[in-house]
């Protein structure tokens, strides 16, 4: 018999343990303090119920001191993404609350028991989870100096015009601030370029130092490198950043059992998008958007410079739809027709009908009283890439006049009553329904304008 599957939804203050049976009816949850206490009492209460497997949403994040507390008491532990507790919460139509959570992780893994273990890499490698820790403090300083260095290019484009004439318009943020260093703030002539220069003075000491802590931390990774004893950095395009972001990325790669699938996790395998290949292989793909996108980021970055430097790489065949570095035109052939030219948006053709009467030229004005010669207005300019047609009862059906448009698609039937407005119907974008709404009410209000001034009058036709 299978034995209940626990689920377990962190958040920053509290945890909240679910519990199924091998059916995946609830037996229990209960909400614990994010705590070493917590973890001891929800230990006892995934003992007591026999549970040996536990799903964890977010093991690396707030979920990481339970996940090891729960590796520590010999519980198989796995991650539980959020996109399958989500799955198992809509297909119930159930409610978003801690409770729910909690049992839909439980039940996301009893649907899919090969889950990845949890994230936390101090179960993986405690060496690892430090690289990660100098990792994301480097990540955040390199965040807040590009953050800076943005502020200082928009303050030094307000510094007055004697203090930027001595400033190159052009080269990098860091260079031209180095200039800014021995020109005296009381020069500037007013009081907010003299404030901004000595905040950009004071400015360029920060940013030396956040360069300095930076490049210290560059150097304290490589020597976690050294001690750990990766290879990652023999392969050409891979440095000790981007080794360092593989390791703390995939952590345990023994929970791919499959190339296939560490490549969907990045995000470099490409998406099968094919039908009716029956039981064959499908012949079209397209990439995958989704994924680890650092991962992703840090094998483009490889296989990019791996083709320039490498032979081996740079003799594999290219996509065919790669762009060419210096693409060179082929000269026409004397034997390819010339393009014909489009036609403008002001001229229009029709087929010309067996009997009735012949083809007219569109004016540019709706004449409402003439109904014997129909004439049409140039379309409004309204987004839309259609053809402008309309259809009349004065001529064959298979006389229909088409204008092509570059803005819309225009429709125009005629009622069977000659003295009948046009009715206007269109087929646009989202922008211009409310266009088309308002031509068809004006349209509309015509016409019960002008039903109304006909019964008022009488008609001379019966006599």
């Amino acid at each position: 018999m299978t034995p209940p599957v626990g689920g377990i939804d962190p958040h920053q203050d509290t945890f909240t343990v679910g519990i199924v049976d091998a059916n995946g009816v609830e037996l229990t949850h209960e909400t614990f303090d994010n705590s070493a206490a917590g973890y001891a009492a929800a230990i006892d209460v995934l003992d007591s119920f026999g549970v040996e497997l536990v799903g964890v949403e977010g093991s690396a994040k707030w979920g990481a001191h339970v996940a090891i507390a729960l590796a520590a008491a010999r519980f198989d532990a796995r991650e539980v993404p959020p996109s399958r507790s989500a799955a198992q919460r809509r297909s119930r139509r159930l409610d978003k609350t801690d409770a729910v959570d909690a049992v839909a992780s439980a039940r996301a893994l009893l649907a899919e028991p090969t889950l990845g273990p949890v994230q936390a890499l101090e179960i993986f490698d405690p060496l690892v989870a430090r690289i990660e820790a100098v990792l994301e403090h480097r990540r955040a300083l390199v965040a807040a100096r590009t953050l800076g260095l943005h502020y200082a290019a928009g303050q030094i484009s307000k510094l007055p015009t004697e203090i930027r004439d001595q400033l190159t318009s052009q080269g990098k943020i860091e260079s031209r601030l180095r200039r800014l260093e021995h020109i005296d703030p009381a020069s500037a002539t007013t009081p907010a370029g003299s404030y901004r220069l000595e905040w950009l003075q004071a400015f360029i000491e920060q940013d030396r130092q956040a360069r300095r802590e930076i490049r210290r931390l560059e150097r304290c990774i490589d020597e976690l490198l050294d001690c750990h004893g990766t290879t990652l950095r023999d392969e050409p395009g891979i440095g000790p950043i981007s080794a360092a972001v593989l390791l703390c990325e995939v952590g345990d790669p023994y929970r791919f059992d499959r190339e296939s699938k560490f490549a969907r996790w990045c995000g470099t395998g490409a998406v099968a998008l094919s039908s009716g290949e029956g039981n064959s292989q499908p012949v079209k793909h397209r990439l995958d958007f989704g994924g680890n996108r650092r991962i992703n980021s840090v094998l483009h970055i490889a296989s990019v410079t791996q083709a320039r430097s490498q032979p081996d790489a740079a003799a594999l065949p290219r996509p065919k739809n790669c762009r060419r570095q210096n693409p060179t035109r082929s000269p026409p052939s004397s034997q390819t027709p010339p393009r014909q030219p489009r036609h403008p948006t002001h001229v229009a053709r029709r087929k010309t009908p067996t009997t009735g009467p012949t083809s007219r030229r569109l004016t540019t004005t709706l004449d409402k009283g003439a109904s014997d010669s129909p004439r049409l207005t140039d379309p409004p300019r309204i987004r839309g890439k259609p053809t402008l047609s309309y259809e009349s009862s004065l001529v064959p059906t298979d006389a229909t006049m088409s204008l092509s448009s570059s803005r819309c698609e225009w429709r125009m039937d005629r009622y069977c009553d000659p003295r009948s407005l046009w009715r206007v119907t269109a087929s646009m974008r989202r922008p211009s329904r409310r266009r088309a709404a308002m031509a068809m009410s004006r349209a509309s209000r015509a016409r019960s304008v002008r039903n109304e001034r006909d019964a008022r009058q009488p008609s001379t036709r019966r006599e």
